[in-house]
């Protein structure tokens, strides 16, 4: 068992600094040119490689706390990964989604509810930052869950370009998971071992709000120059 764990652990840590790195060439390409559509395919192939990952060590290891935190982590960055990758396949407003983007959405939703029983839990034995960042992953899965609801069901009619805000918002914030595994993981080995817990707290919440507060700015600006005024419920990056 601890070898095929070990195994595991080794896969999943190539494919997340496969992604950490790939990630940044399609930040910084042509946006559609060669160099963006390569590493960008890259980036989405490392991503499912942490998800399969994670899902098979927290198989292996269901009530490690760690992996509890991890897993909602690696659900909800490969679900943007996912998503932001598939909206490239519905840029006509028109096109419907498929039977497997609504069993994604479910799947995220469903397991957002499951990160909320969890939450509940860390409160109830008085550990109220392992509530709280709970609380923050539950809100990870059911916001893009709920957010593609409203899109998948009619709700929200998108709008103009509506495809390239979604692929933007998603991927980034995708990145952004992946930069707080990677934070959380490192980051503990350079700090003192009686460190307060908010600020393992910070390490874990402080990438998703910065690039969250990134990708805003930067959907302004695409909108601006575009000439679009009215934010596009699809493209909303959760």
């Amino acid at each position: 068992m601890k070898t095929l764990q070990a195994s595991i652990l080794v896969i999943h840590v190539i494919c997340g600094f496969t992604a950490l790195l790939s990630g940044l060439v399609p930040m910084i390409a042509r946006k559609g040119g060669r160099l963006h559509n390569f590493w960008g395919l890259v980036y989405y192939w490392a991503m499912f490689g942490v998800f399969i990952t994670t899902v098979g060590l927290f198989v292996l290891d269901p009530l490690s706390l760690k992996m509890q935190f991890f897993l909602p982590v690696a659900v909800g960055s490969f679900y943007q990964t996912f998503t932001g990758k598939r909206i490239l396949l519905r840029k006509k407003s028109e096109t419907p989604p498929a039977r497997l983007d609504w069993a994604a959405m479910y799947g995220v939703s469903f397991f957002g509810l499951v990160t909320l029983a969890w939450s509940i839990q860390r409160f109830m034995v008085q550990q109220p930052y392992q509530g709280i960042l709970f609380l923050f992953l539950t809100a990870l899965c059911l916001a893009n869950g709920w957010n593609d609801y409203k899109v998948f069901s009619g709700r929200v009619q998108p709008q103009r370009m509506h495809w390239f805000f979604t692929h933007l918002g998603r991927m980034l914030a995708s990145y952004a998971a992946t930069l707080t595994a990677f934070l959380v993981n490192v980051g503990p080995r350079f700090l003192p071992a009686d460190m307060p817990s908010f600020v393992n707290l910070l390490l874990w919440v402080g990438p998703g709000v910065t690039v969250g507060f990134f990708i805003s700015r930067l959907t302004k600006q695409y909108r601006k120059k575009m000439g679009l005024t009215a934010p596009s419920a699809s493209a909303t990056p959760a």
